[in-house]
């Protein structure tokens, strides 16, 4: 039986699908700027039909949208993922607790993040996208706490789903067979 096998690629695949959509986030918020600075001519004259400042900003905005859609779309994909991971982690370790409450925290907190956090940054964040909200102080730090937010049950994610394949990839099965 390759459970374990199965268990250890779904979670590699959760790791890997998670920093990498994070890197791809990031990167998308430092964009605007690099596509300004480095506008080719044509690019160039509507930057300056629309000035810099707007064009910052219908970029950031852009930027912000391309972002929900990944993290929407990875989302979708993490609980599908966290779905398929509890009964492959009931076979591969034949029952036990611990690796069973961690997937199913896992799967917990994604959901979390699915419906309750994301859609929340989504809103908020187009709020601050444009004036006047875009200036607004406070609701400027609240887009960033829930940017906090979220970036910390991305980090309890990675950890876990790290735990829980640490856990699989050293279990003994008793019944003596390798996995």
């Amino acid at each position: 039986m390759h459970a374990t096998r199965i268990v250890t690629f779904l979670l590699g695949a959760w790791i890997i699908g998670t920093l990498f959509t994070d890197a791809v986030v990031y990167i998308n918020l430092n964009l605007p700027e690099r596509a300004i600075s480095g506008a080719p001519p044509e690019a160039e004259k509507i930057i300056e039909d629309y000035t810099p400042e707007q064009a910052s900003l219908l970029l950031h905005y852009y930027a912000a949208e391309a972002n929900q859609v990944f993290l929407n779309r990875w989302e979708m994909v993490q609980v599908a993922l966290g779905l398929l991971l509890i009964p492959a982690i009931v076979i591969a370790t034949e029952r036990k607790g611990l690796p069973l409450i961690l997937a199913v925290f896992i799967l917990i907190i994604a959901l979390v993040q699915f419906l309750t956090v994301a859609p929340e940054v989504a809103y908020r964040s187009r709020e601050v996208a444009f004036p006047p909200g875009r200036g607004n102080v406070d609701l400027e730090a609240r887009v960033s706490k829930l940017w906090d937010i979220f970036a910390a049950t991305e980090a309890v994610l990675v950890l876990g789903s790290g735990g829980l394949a640490a856990y699989v990839a050293s279990y003994r099965s008793r019944r003596g067979v390798s996995d």
